[in-house]
C-alpha cells in the first residue's frame, strides 16, 4: 500500500509530524482557542523546527524516526510539555499569501487564503489551501504538492474539510471527512488512487509548553485519530476502484493563544489503530518563531437574527451568525422595550433556539455572545 499522511496545517503525502511532552505545574486555568488565535491573514507566517527532510524534496531520503516518549507525556490537566530541545534537522516557514501566488491548473472554489510551506533545505514548497469561516473554524479545500505527483500537484478535495472549529477548549470532541483523488508512480505505471479520510480528534489535555526562544504558554493540545482507506484502479483491470486496505496515523497538536499550532508530533503508520501512548514518530514540529501579534478576545456581537413564525402560530424560531469568539449565547427576551427588564429564555453554544408563544402576542428578543 501507498502511504500517505495528511497534516492539519499542511498535507504531505507519504508521511507528516507532530508534536508534545510532559509532566505539571499546579493550578494552571484551561484556554480556549478560537479563530483569531490561527493564521488567516495575508502576511502572516510562523516557523518549524522539524526532523521533516525527507518530505521536502521528492528525493526518497533516509530519514529517521524520532523517539518521542519523553515528549508526549500524559492526558488531563495541567501539564506541562517541554519542546525547547528536539530535532531541528529542518526549518520550515509557513507564509500566508492569497490564493493567486500559488501558480495550480485547478481552482480551489472557496478558498480565501493559501498555507505555503517553504523548506529551507532544499527551498521546495507544499501549500495547503484554506478558508476561516467567522463563528464556524477552518475550512480545508485541497492541496498543491509536487511531492505527491509532479505531473499533477493540485489536488480538490471530494468536499471541504472542517479541521479546527471556531472554538476549541479542554474536553471538546469533532469528526471530519473527506476524500480525494490522485495519481501515484509504482514499478513504472501510474495507478489512479482515491483516499478516503476520516478524522477523529479530542482534546484530551490542557497546561503549558515550552518552546524553543518563544519562552512558556498555557496550550491545549488535541489528539487525532486518522484513518485513510485507499482505492486504486489498476491499469489493464477495468475502471472500477478496490479497496487497498486502511492505513492509521495518529496526530498530538499542541495550540497556544495568538500563536495557533505550537507542536506537532505524528506516529508512525499502521493497519491497526496507533495507541495514545505510541513512541515512535515519523516527525515532529517545534515553532520557534511567528508574527501572528496579540488578538482581541473581545466577544462580538451576533449578526443576521432572525425570528421566523411557526405556520401554527404557537412557536416563534430564532436564529443567527455564530460571532467571532463566543463560545455561547444567552437568549433574551421582553414583553415591553420601555422597561429595561429582559428575561432569560435559553443558554445555548448553538444559533438557534425556540419559544413558544402565540402569534397575537408582542414580544422583542436580543441574542447575548458569552465568553
Amino acid at each position: 500500500m501507498t502511504r500517505f499522511h495528511f497534516a492539519k496545517r499542511l498535507v504531505l503525502v507519504i508521511e507528516l509530524g507532530l508534536l508534545l511532552a510532559g509532566v505539571m505545574e499546579s493550578g494552571r486555568a484551561q484556554i480556549t482557542i478560537t479563530t483569531k488565535d490561527m493564521f488567516s491573514k495575508e502576511g502572516q507566517y510562523y516557523k518549524m523546527y522539524s526532523n521533516f527532510v525527507k518530505h521536502s524534496s521528492s528525493e526518497d531520503e533516509a530519514g529517521e524516526e524520532v523517539d518521542v516518549s519523553d515528549y508526549i507525556g500524559e492526558d488531563g490537566e495541567d501539564q506541562v510539555w517541554d519542546f525547547r530541545e528536539g530535532p531541528d534537522d529542518e526549518e520550515i516557514r509557513f507564509d500566508y499569501v492569497k490564493p493567486s501566488e500559488i501558480d495550480t491548473d485547478v481552482e480551489f472554489e472557496g478558498a480565501t487564503i493559501v498555507e505555503r510551506a517553504t523548506f529551507k533545505s532544499t527551498d521546495a514548497q507544499k501549500s495547503l489551501f484554506l478558508d476561516m469561516k467567522k463563528g464556524v473554524g477552518r475550512f480545508v479545500y485541497g492541496f498543491h504538492d509536487p511531492v505527491v505527483y509532479e505531473a499533477k500537484p493540485s489536488v480538490v478535495f471530494g468536499n471541504r474539510l472542517l479541521d479546527f472549529p471556531a472554538v476549541i477548549k479542554y474536553e471538546d470532541e469533532w469528526d471530519s471527512t473527506t476524500s480525494f483523488e490522485i495519481e501515484v508512480e509504482s514499478l513504472g505505471l501510474v495507478v489512479p488512487t482515491k483516499l478516503v479520510y476520516e478524522s477523529s480528534m479530542r482534546v484530551d489535555a490542557h497546561g503549558i509548553v515550552m518552546l524553543p526562544e518563544q519562552g512558556f504558554h498555557d496550550c491545549l493540545r488535541i489528539n487525532e485519530l486518522v484513518k485513510y482507506d485507499q482505492f486504486v484502479k489498476i491499469p489493464g483491470l477495468g475502471d472500477d476502484w478496490m479497496n487497498a486496505g486502511a492505513a492509521y496515523v495518529r496526530n498530538y497538536y499542541w495550540l497556544a493563544k495568538d500563536m495557533g499550532i505550537v507542536a506537532q508530533i505524528t506516529s508512525t503508520q499502521d493497519t491497526a489503530p496507533i495507541p495514545d501512548d505510541f513512541t515512535a514518530a515519523t516527525a515532529m514540529w517545534r515553532q520557534f518563531e511567528n508574527n501572528h501579534g496579540k488578538s482581541s478576545d473581545v466577544v462580538e456581537p451576533v449578526e443576521g437574527l432572525e425570528v421566523t413564525l411557526d405556520p401554527k402560530g404557537n412557536r416563534v424560531l430564532l436564529s443567527w451568525k455564530k460571532a467571532e469568539n463566543a463560545i455561547a449565547y444567552m437568549v433574551q427576551y421582553t414583553d415591553n422595550l420601555s422597561v429595561n427588564n429582559w428575561k432569560d429564555l435559553k443558554e445555548t453554544s448553538g444559533n438557534f433556539a425556540l419559544d413558544s408563544i402565540s402569534s397575537k402576542k408582542q414580544r422583542f428578543y436580543r441574542i447575548v455572545s458569552l465568553e
